[in-house]
């Protein structure tokens, strides 16, 4: 039997309790067999591994991370948790390198837009200096075209000094306007570009006119080198869109060839009479096709070479020469005429292939 709770200085009876004998036998056995297993169990590493886990219970409130887990307790959530740090350090470096990026973007898109409008600004400021240079070129190259049709103004001008330079300028100007017309619209044919361009040319066939130009023109590699220009226009410059300059280039060509010199130059030019011969057809332009049956007859007149004979017999047929007879402009008619008999007296002098 065991007491209850009382007070034996007062008195007082405490409560008993009954226990079974067999109940006291059955919690005596199961002690023993506590006190048995309890060393097999309570291990010293069960007992630090139990402190540690108390700790980490204690302090979970206080660190958000597992920093103070050893790695024996779990190895694969330690390799996780390196996998999981070297990740967000990749994720923060990338995300570093990102910002920096758009900041340079940014930074580009700011320059960039700036460019722009420098180059905005600069080209309207081309355009209004190259708008004035064309029409003070354009001005002062016309004045030139008419002071050069007097042969003591070309004589003047011919003796002073810059004159290969003026030359050169006029080659120039001429092959790139006709590699413009080639490959983009024609200018309006009052504009300033084209009216300069025509001056140019213009001003050289009026120096052709005067003797000593035609001389001078053949005597200067600066001169010959206009006149190379000058026919090959004949074949680059489009149809229907250079009119008035294939007008004045073949005057000026004309002009050369009275010039013996000139005659001998144009001679050697290989393929010229096929290309006048291809020209008068492909004109739209009567006037010039009048130039082109001009110079031709200018060209067979004289001679100068054999094979020149050849290509003029073999080149201009007579059906070309009769379309060009029956033309309905008088002079064209005239000209042809005459040239029909040039090409048969060709003919009738040299009866077999040279």
């Amino acid at each position: 039997m065991a007491s209850g709770g009382g007070n034996p200085e007062k008195g007082e009876h405490t409560d008993l309790v009954t226990i079974k004998r067999a109940d006291l036998q059955k919690l005596s056995a199961e002690v023993r067999q506590m006190k048995e297993f309890l060393p097999k169990v309570l291990n010293s590493e069960l007992l630090q591994s139990y402190n540690m886990l108390d700790k980490l219970q204690q302090g979970r409130h206080r660190q958000p991370y597992y920093n103070d887990v050893p790695s024996c307790l779990n190895p694969e959530l330690s390799e996780v948790r390196c996998r999981t740090d070297q990740l967000q350090r990749d994720s923060d470096h990338w995300k570093s390198r990102f910002q920096a990026s758009q900041s340079e973007r940014e930074r580009e898109k700011e320059e960039m837009s700036s460019v722009k409008l420098e180059l905005g600004q600069l080209k309207k400021s081309l355009s209004e200096q190259t708008g004035y240079s064309a029409s003070v070129g354009a001005a002062s190259c016309t004045l030139l075209w008419r002071v050069s049709r007097s042969p003591e103004s070309v004589d003047a001008m011919l003796k002073g000094s810059m004159v290969s330079e003026f030359l050169q300028l006029v080659g120039q100007t001429v092959q790139m306007y006709v590699t413009d017309c080639r490959e983009r619209e024609p200018p309006k044919e009052d504009s300033q570009e084209v009216l300069f361009v025509l001056a140019l040319a213009g001003t050289v066939t009026n120096i052709a006119a005067s003797a000593y130009g035609r001389d001078f023109l053949m005597s200067s590699p600066a001169g010959r080198s206009v006149v190379d220009v000058l026919v090959s226009c004949l074949s680059e410059a489009p149809i229907g869109s250079c009119d008035q300059l294939r007008n004045l280039v073949l005057m000026a060509l004309y002009n050369l060839s009275i010039n013996q010199k000139g005659l001998q130059y144009l001679s050697t030019r290989q393929g010229i009479i096929g290309l006048l011969a291809w020209l008068v057809q492909e004109e739209v332009v009567s006037e010039n096709r009048l130039h082109c049956v001009r110079l031709l007859q200018s060209l067979i007149e004289e001679p100068t070479t054999p094979a020149l004979l050849q290509e003029a017999t073999q080149t201009i047929s007579v059906e070309l020469l009769q379309q060009l007879v029956n033309d309905r402009n008088p002079e064209l008619q005239a000209a042809a005429a005459e040239l029909k008999e040039e090409v048969q007296s060709l003919r009738q002098a040299f009866p077999l292939d040279i």
